[in-house]
Order: structure tokens, then sequence, then C-alpha cells
């Protein structure tokens, strides 16, 4: 039940980023608070291992710790790296929207994988739970996409095919950056340090890419200065999420923390229409997807 349990936290603070980012995207400047994420989750995982308590280093093998280490750092690259960029090109190509859709997939490859790679096997009833949130995530989006979606024949077939390449291998990425994650920790069950290490991995990439690319080196140079209010809000919780969501993993199933936490986007939806008001009531399709989504968490986490 933990495990499910920080899932559920983590896909609040998910939902509760992509909010704020909408809602401070007219005023944004740099990034929007992306790199910045990456630094607070170094920072709020750091104070996190400190403050529990655990003792250096850990009590595994040399060769497991090494091993973890590598997984950790594995999973930084897929995820914070390889995944992000994959979904900044998409967005670019496709636009948000239609990059939210395909961020879907992940717990579609996170399933895949956990089955393939770490032999991961669920009770019935979870089973039943999770298609039911998968059915909840297919009602949402048929929802955005008629709201939406209306100029789809504006793309051009190639645009939209590059888009939707990029949109696959982002959620492919950022499913096998779960995977690694949970090698990880059959090797060294330490979830601060796993977020550590990921995102020093994320930091250390920023500052190696800086002098060779335009992006990288803004983000860098205005990661405190070009933040606002907003930029803070969603920097934080996109943190806050990430570190619940490596401990998520740590007492739960791959393929059970991927598919809570694609609830961040009832999450979001919610909060953005009426809290921030940046987004319209949500309609039918989306209350009932809510109501499967609640029902399918509660199979979950009984199965």
């Amino acid at each position: 039940m933990l495990g499910e349990l920080l899932s559920i936290l983590s896909a609040v603070s998910f939902g509760l980023a992509g909010a704020a980012i909408a809602r401070g995207a007219p005023e944004a400047r740099g990034d929007n608070g992306a790199f910045l994420s990456i630094v607070l989750t170094m920072v709020f995982a750091a104070v996190l291992w400190v403050g529990v308590g655990l003792a250096w280093p850990p009590a595994v093998s040399q060769e497991a710790l090494i091993t973890g280490t590598a997984f950790f750092i594995a999973s930084g690259v897929l995820a914070t790296v390889l995944g992000r960029m994959a979904n900044f090109k998409s967005t670019a190509l496709v636009g948000a929207i239609r990059a939210s859709l395909l961020r879907r997939l992940i717990p579609v490859f996170s399933t895949i994988l956990a089955v393939i790679l770490l032999d991961e096997r669920y009770a019935l009833l979870a089973i039943v739970g999770m298609v039911l949130i998968l059915v909840s995530i297919a009602l949402a989006i048929r929802e955005k996409t008629s709201a939406a979606l209306g100029n789809f024949d504006t793309l051009s077939s190639s645009r939209l095919r590059a888009g939707v390449i990029f949109g696959v291998i982002c959620a492919f990425c950022y499913a096998s950056g779960y995977v690694a994650r949970k090698a990880a920790m059959a090797c060294v069950p330490d979830a601060a340090f796993g977020a550590i290490v990921g995102a020093v991995t994320g930091i250390v990439w920023y500052l190696t890419a800086a002098p060779f690319n335009s992006h990288c080196r803004a983000s860098v140079a205005g990661v405190f200065r070009d933040q606002g209010p907003w930029q803070w809000v969603a920097a934080a919780s996109l943190s806050s999420g990430q570190v619940l969501l490596f401990f998520a993993l740590k007492y739960a199933d791959v393929a059970v923390v991927a598919i809570i936490g694609s609830l961040e986007v009832f999450v979001g939806t919610y909060l953005a229409a009426y809290l921030f008001k940046t987004e319209p009531p949500p309609g039918r399709y989306l209350m009932a997807a809510t109501i499967l989504a609640t029902i399918g968490v509660i199979f979950v986490a009984l199965g």
C-alpha cells in the first residue's frame, strides 16, 4: 500500500507542476524552470538522504553498489536527458496537447518492459485496476482530442510523423528509466541516493553540453535569474514528484507505479480548470474517466 500511496502523491505533484507550467507560460522566460527542477531534485533528495540518517557506504557489497549506481546513472540519462529532449522535440513539432497524449504510452511500455526484463507478475484484481486506469486515460484522451485537436489536418504528414516518432521515443525512454531505477534499487535499496544520482547526471549533462548548445547554456545561466513565482512552483512540484517516484518504485512494481502515475493528467486538468482557470471545465468523458480511474486505483492497491 505504501508504494501505491507514494505513486498517488507523485502523480499529484506532477499534475500540480503541469498546471503551474501552463499558468506561468505567458510570462515564462528561459526554459520555464526545467533545469531548476533538476537542481531542486538534487537538493530535496540530498536533504532527505541526510535527514533519515542513512549510512555511507550502504550495507551492500562493492559490486552491488557499482551496479546499482550504474543503473541509477542510466535512469538519469534515459529520463532526465533523453526523455526530456524527445519530449521537447515532440512538443515543438506537434504541439503540447498531442505530445501529452503520446506520453500516455509510458505505462504501456513500462508494463511490457517490467514483465520482460524484471519478471514482474500481478494479481488479477491489480490487472483489472490497471485496465480500468488505462481505459480512463483513453476517455480523457478522447475528450482532449475532440476539444482541442480540431486543426489536426493543418500539420504536414512529415511533421506529424516526426512528432509522433519523437513522442513514442520519449515515452519509451521514460518507461526504460522506471525499469532502470527498479533494477538499481534491487542492488542498492536507497531511493534518496538514487534520486541524487539521477539529478546529478542531468546536471552534469547540462553543464557538459552548455558550451556547445545554446539552449543548455541559457538554462544554466538563467537557472535562478529567469524564474518567476509559477516557475518555482512548477520546479518544486516536479522535484517532489521525482523524489516520491523513486520511493514509490522501492515499494511497488514498475507497472503499478507507472499506471498510477498517469493519473497526473486528471490532477493537472482539474487544477488548470478550477484553480488556475487556464483550461475549460472538464466534460462528461473526463468526469467518467475520473470515476473509472478512482476505482482502478482502489483495485490496484487491494491487488
